[in-house]
């Protein structure tokens, strides 16, 4: 946390300094207090009430002002903060291997982690300025009784310090015995809702005594549990109360004394009870702030060590410009989650340049895994792929991803301009002559030259909304703009539009001199098709070489499962 503040140290050094002409004015008030007590009881001085009158609504206005600036530089920190968290959450999202994700996805972790950065930059960040404030209070209260009074200024502040913490601590006794109270109640709330749930079997068997007795019991205990703090309440109450009683009688007593003896004025003994008065607050708060912390620290070093975990590295050594797109499985395994039960088994297969594959028969999990492979997002639990003779872990990551494109039924679509939704990622510094021949190759510019601003038109603003076909569209023109040699097409043909003939044109098109994976369960009717590759269980069942249209006709049966 500390790390993450040290940039903002210009606006902490402004906080502080608003906090120390905040604490200031807390310790000069009592002063002001003493000044305007003496002028109108001893000196009854008019004017000098005046003045003081004036100087007591000045130093409010002052506290207003740095109030404001305090206030308002803290939560220009935290959101800030705020701020440097989220996108270090995002590059970090980012950069993992991609197996993290499925333990992200359960249980919301990714909702978790979020929430968890608002707490930390919108609590956490307050609590610690108000510690440091209030303890700047404190001190300055402190010099202001050594100032009135040296020898009453120590008794006050132990008496206060012990009369505010006494108190905490019955609280956080009380907040503890609640805790235990709600477990206890949730555990009754189970059983009677495991009683209703399994009614039968409870009637059938004659079970009607046995979970009265058991529901019973549990009801006693938590009875039991709401009688010890109901104990502990009606004593500690009352003592604490007496105790307080006590201290303030001893306090009085004393201030009694000295004023018998001319030790204490009449102004020095309200300007010393305003002190204590204005001494509660800022214990109070200093005394529940630990425990505050002390919740949220769990949620601090949750999201700190998921900002410490080791990015996914790349091994990748060659560098390959241009790829040819050839591809090759070598007895590749890919484990789940579970070790001992694959995704992927023994995948033996050769694609060579230009080949169109089609893939079929899979599942979701082994599809998914398959892409994952070849875009080198997950490593074979075993086996080897090779990328024209190349194998896939020792070339450059990112020299693997500029020569492989990929148009999915479900495409990724950006908040933004149109020409930004085609250049996207590394392709952003195109120029808006080969955007607009990638919209042309696509068909996309059909619809472009309707929209307000063509090319430049933001989607999904000012309700520019657009269909599912020409976000295919938009897809298929980013893939023609990267022209990689490698095209990987997911559930693209599955899309029922009125006129899919002419997108089927333009995906052939896209296809032509790429080597091209084509992942459907139905077979397309495509011009070209090399081979189609029935994915079963993990294993490759089927691997059938295609001789023309009603060839492929004829093996697509093959494909229905």
């Amino acid at each position: 946390m500390l790390k993450k503040l040290a940039p903002y140290g210009k606006l902490l050094v402004c906080v502080l300094i608003a906090m120390l002409i905040l604490a200031t004015s807390m310790a000069y008030l009592p002063i002001l207090i003493e000044q305007m007590l003496a002028s109108m009881f001893l000196l009854k001085d008019l004017l000098l009430i005046q003045t003081t009158s004036m100087a007591i609504i000045a130093l409010f206005a002052v506290r207003w002002i740095f109030g404001y600036i305090s206030l308002y530089f803290v939560s220009r920190v935290s959101g800030k903060l705020g701020a440097d968290l989220r996108m270090d959450f995002f590059d970090k999202l980012l950069s993992l291997p991609v197996d993290y994700y499925a333990y992200l996805n359960q249980n919301n972790q990714i909702d978790t982690l979020i929430s968890h950065i608002n707490r930390i930059t919108q609590t956490t960040v307050r609590y610690i300025a108000l510690l440091v404030q209030d303890c700047l209070s404190i001190i300055g209260l402190l010099i202001c009784t050594l100032y009135l009074n040296q020898e009453f200024s120590l008794l006050l502040l132990l008496v206060t310090t012990f009369i505010v913490l006494m108190h905490e601590m019955i609280r956080s006794h009380f907040n503890r015995n609640n805790q235990n109270n709600s477990l206890t109640l949730e555990e009754l709330t189970k059983h009677l809702t495991q009683s209703v749930k399994h009614y039968r079997k409870i009637r059938l068997d004659g079970g009607q005594a046995d979970e009265s007795q058991r529901l019973g019991s549990i009801s006693e205990r938590l009875f039991h549990t709401e009688m010890q703090p109901a104990k502990i309440r009606a004593m500690a109450i009352p003592s604490s109360q007496f105790m307080t009683a006590l201290m303030l009688i001893a306090v009085t007593y004393l201030m009694a004394l000295q004023a018998t003896n001319d030790a204490l004025s009449l102004s020095e003994a309200g300007a010393l009870i305003t002190v204590a008065l204005l001494l509660i607050f800022p214990l109070r708060r200093i005394a529940g702030i630990p425990r505050q912390l002390e919740h949220d620290q769990e949620m601090i070093e949750t999201v700190f060590s998921f900002l410490d975990l080791a990015p996914e590295q790349d091994t990748g050594t060659f560098s390959i410009q241009q790829l040819r797109g050839k591809l090759k499985f070598e007895q590749v395994r890919l484990n789940g989650q579970i070790p001992i039960k694959s995704i992927l088994n023994h995948i033996n297969l050769t694609i060579r340049p230009s080949d169109v594959i089609v893939f079929t028969g899979y599942t979701e999990a082994e599809k998914t895994a398959l892409i994952d492979l070849i875009l080198r997002l997950r490593q074979p639990s075993s086996g080897k792929i090779l990328l024209d003779e190349y194998p896939l872990n020792e070339i450059k990551i990112n020299h693997i991803h500029t020569n492989i494109a990929l148009v999915s039924a479900d495409p990724f679509l950006l908040d933004d301009r149109i020409a930004g939704n085609i250049a996207y990622g590394a392709m952003r510094c195109a120029n808006e002559a080969k955007i607009t021949s990638a919209a042309h190759a696509s068909h996309a510019m059909e619809f472009i030259r309707n929209m307000p601003e063509g090319l430049q038109t933001q989607i999904n603003k000012n309700d520019n909304e657009i269909s599912s076909k020409q976000l295919i569209q938009l897809a298929i023109a980013r893939a023609f703009l990267k022209s990689a040699p490698i095209l990987i097409l997911d559930e693209v043909f599955t899309t029922q539009e009125p006129d899919s003939a002419n997108l089927l044109f333009v995906l052939e098109t896209l296809m032509q001199k790429r080597t091209t994976l084509i992942f459907n369960q139905q077979v397309p009717q495509l011009k070209k098709i090399d081979r189609i590759v029935v994915l079963e269980n993990g294993c490759i069942t089927e691997n059938l070489k295609t001789s023309g249209h009603s060839q492929l006709m004829q093996d697509s049966r093959l494909t229905k499962h």
